[in-house]
Formats: C-alpha cells, sequence, structure tokens
C-alpha cells in the first residue's frame, strides 16, 4: 500500500500565503470598481440647488410633495418660456395669453421620444373619395304629388342631419320639401330661424336637380288639412314608399313631427345615398354672417400655430339629460335631477350616473381630457379652442385642464374673440 506524498512543512505555509494575498487583492479590485462606479453616477433629487440639512447621518431627506409633482410635471412634458402670439402685442393680449409657451419639436413621453410633427399630420384618407355625385342613371325629380313639411328636432348637429334626411324622404316620396323649421322648444329656447343659420338660397339652389325646395307653403294651402306623421324611427325605402307615400291619396301636406333617425343608415339605394351626403357637405351651408364669423375665429387661432378644437360636451343640458355627476357636487348633482325632471320631452327621468358612466355613456370631464391630451403627447403650450357652449361649473371644473393646457379659447367671455 503506498503511502501519499506530502509535501514540507515550508511548502505548505507558502501556498496558504499566496492565496490569501490573492484574495486580497481581488477583493481590493472590487471595491476600487464599485467605488467608480458610484463616483461617476450624477443622481438629481431635488429640482433646485436648495438640500435641507440631514442632522441625521443615517436619515435620508424627505421628499415633499412639490417635489414630487415637480418631477412628474417633468416627466410628462417640458414647461418652456412663452411669448405673446404673433398678432396680439403684450397690452392687447389678455392677461393670461400674455405669455405663450414656445413650440417644443420633440417630446419625451413613456414610450420614447415622439416627432412634434406627428402630432398634427394629415391622417390617411385611406383611399377614400367623396361620394356626392348622382350616378349616371339618376334623373330629375319626378312631379311632386305634394309637399312635405318638417319639424326638426334636437341640437344643432341632430337637426342638421334630420335635414339631411327629409331631403332623401322627399325624394323619396316625390315631394315638394319646404324650407325645414329649426327647433324652438329645446332646452336652449333658440330662436333662430333655418335663414339665420344657413344659407337659404344656396340650400334650394343646390339641391334643384334633386328633390323641389321651397321657402313656405303656398298660401291657398296654408288652412288645408295637414296630417302629421312621427316617422318610424331608422325606417327603410319599402316604408316610406308604401305607407307614407300612400296618405297622397288623401292629403296634400304630410307634416313631418320629428326628423332625428328617421332614415336607415343601410341598405338604401345609392342615389339616395349620395342626396344625403350632397344636402350634408354641399346643400348645408353657413349664413354668410357665421361663415364669416367662422374664418375670423380661425384665422386668430391659426395665429397661435396649430390647434385643437375641442368640444367637451360638458354643458348643463348635456349632463341633466345623460344623468352624469362624475365629479359634481351634490348641489351640481341635484340641480341637474330637477332639470330632467322639470323637462317634459325627455322620457327618461331616474338615471343611476355611476352606471352611466360604467356603460361609457357619459362624457370625459375635462379634467380626464387634460389626462387624455397629455398622455397623446401635446405638449402644454398647445392652444386649444373649446368649441362648445357654456361649461357647466365655469372656471370650477375648467381649473385643472388650464393648469395643463394654458392656452385656452371661446368664442365669448374674458378669454374669448369677441
Amino acid at each position: 500500500m503506498k503511502e501519499k506524498m506530502q509535501w514540507p512543512w515550508p511548502w505548505r505555509r507558502r501556498k496558504v500565503v499566496v492565496v490569501v494575498v490573492l484574495r486580497k487583492l481581488l477583493t481590493c479590485a472590487i471595491c476600487v470598481i464599485a467605488l467608480m462606479g458610484l463616483l461617476s453616477v450624477r443622481v438629481h433629487v431635488f429640482p433646485s440647488s436648495k438640500v435641507s440639512d440631514l442632522t441625521d447621518p443615517y436619515k435620508l431627506p424627505t421628499v415633499t410633495q412639490h417635489e414630487l409633482n415637480y418631477q412628474k410635471l417633468s416627466a410628462e412634458k417640458k414647461w418652456t418660456q412663452e411669448l405673446t402670439p404673433p398678432h396680439l402685442s403684450k397690452e392687447q393680449a389678455p392677461p393670461h395669453l400674455s405669455k405663450a409657451p414656445l413650440s417644443s419639436h420633440k417630446l419625451n413621453g413613456a414610450n420614447g421620444s415622439l416627432d412634434f410633427e406627428k402630432l398634427w399630420k394629415q391622417p390617411s384618407n385611406r383611399d377614400f373619395v367623396p361620394c356626392v355625385q348622382p350616378g349616371s342613371n339618376y334623373t330629375a325629380p319626378d312631379e311632386s304629388r305634394g309637399y312635405l313639411l318638417v319639424h326638426t328636432n334636437g341640437g344643432l348637429n341632430q337637426m342638421r342631419a334630420g335635414i339631411c334626411d327629409m331631403v332623401a324622404v322627399a325624394r323619396i316620396i316625390n315631394a315638394t320639401l319646404v324650407v325645414p323649421e329649426l327647433d324652438k322648444r329645446s332646452f336652449w329656447q333658440d330662436t333662430s330661424n333655418f335663414s339665420d343659420v344657413f344659407d337659404e338660397d344656396h340650400f334650394i339652389n343646390a339641391l334643384a336637380n334633386d328633390v323641389k325646395v321651397i321657402k313656405k307653403l303656398p298660401k291657398d294651402l296654408s288652412s288645408a288639412t295637414k296630417v302629421v306623421r312621427h316617422f318610424r324611427s331608422w325606417s327603410g325605402l319599402e316604408y316610406y314608399r308604401d305607407e307614407i307615400a300612400s296618405l297622397w291619396e288623401e292629403f296634400q301636406v304630410i307634416r313631418a313631427a320629428k326628423s332625428d333617425s328617421r332614415l336607415a343608415n343601410n341598405h338604401l339605394p345609392p342615389d339616395i345615398q349620395m342626396l344625403r351626403c350632397r344636402a350634408c357637405y354641399e346643400a348645408l351651408r353657413f349664413s354668410p354672417k357665421i361663415e364669416a364669423m367662422g374664418k375670423l375665429l380661425v384665422d386668430r387661432m391659426r395665429a397661435y400655430g396649430p390647434f385643437i378644437a375641442l368640444h367637451l360636451r360638458y354643458e348643463k343640458d348635456m349632463l341633466a339629460f345623460s344623468g352624469c355627476t362624475h365629479g359634481l357636487s351634490d348641489v351640481e348633482a341635484e340641480e341637474l335631477r330637477t332639470i330632467r325632471e322639470n323637462t317634459a320631452y325627455w322620457k327618461i327621468k331616474d338615471i343611476n350616473a355611476t352606471e352611466q358612466r360604467s356603460r361609457g355613456h357619459c362624457p370625459l370631464t375635462p379634467t380626464e381630457v387634460g389626462i387624455f391630451l397629455t398622455g397623446l403627447g401635446y405638449p402644454s403650450n398647445t392652444p386649444i379652442y373649446i368649441a362648445a357652449g357654456e361649461i357647466y361649473g365655469g372656471d370650477t371644473h375648467m381649473a385643472d385642464l388650464r393648469s395643463r393646457y394654458p392656452i385656452l379659447m371661446s368664442k365669448v367671455g374674458k378669454i374669448g374673440f369677441c
């Protein structure tokens, strides 16, 4: 049996010493590398050079809410220097607009750098083209069988869409269309006539090859018996040709009590669909006074550069009708409930505001709109035109949006143009 060979004692001692020295050298090297790494990193903790006294060497500085807000805003957007818009001197500009932020070409969002130009890029038309010209087989209107009176209802957009539908209905039932009456019994109590809002003569002439349109019912028919009908909602061609057109056998005048959503969106002949588009985009043109005012507002907004036209849908009537009270006080919610109760033609009275909002039936609050625009990447110097009526709650509910986007415009008031 062979014995294990053993190193002499001096050799074993020397081996142990070498290992200890190597371990110490390796530990020192690691410490030096770590120290150099720490010294090369620049950490920005405070937004200013003022640092609180650290009496306890083991206690970390407390970050205040102000400092957290600062860091949050810095991450969301860069606030830049402000200047007066080009068409106003500092003396002429409203107080809060005497300085307007310079534009920023790059935005550092959560997902990286976003080019400023992309925010204002013209959206793709996806190869869609205007579809308003009649087909090759389209003919002039047939001989009129009677007169169609139309009482429009709802807001301006509802009335506009309803008028376009009634133009198509007049074509389907071979009627002479009397210039529609605008709704004067709505929440807004607006007394405007058709000619106050739209260019009446242009409307008549633009539809000359489609439907005969006259301004008033002939005098000899003013006392004639009129049949009043609530046209069935979302009705198709057969309903109007069979049921409504049959009324001509007894009456010379048919009165449509409402105009909203009375014609189906689909399964209509292409020429009828094109006529609706023609009525909307060519025949219905705002009156010269409104066109001039609109051009003035747009020109003034464009003086600030690219801008957003924002319809908040946060007016008193909208919130009362929909029952949306998120973010409102108890007093405001009760006021809206009372309005809904006292408006006879609003059928639904008892509304659960929480359920309405969870179903997506409520508009975003001004605060949420500000968060949404910031999330999209729009900088704080973006001019915004409030294209809506009076915002419910006024400055109280607009304060947060204004803090994010100070350049807010409207057509009236202290920040308005008029």
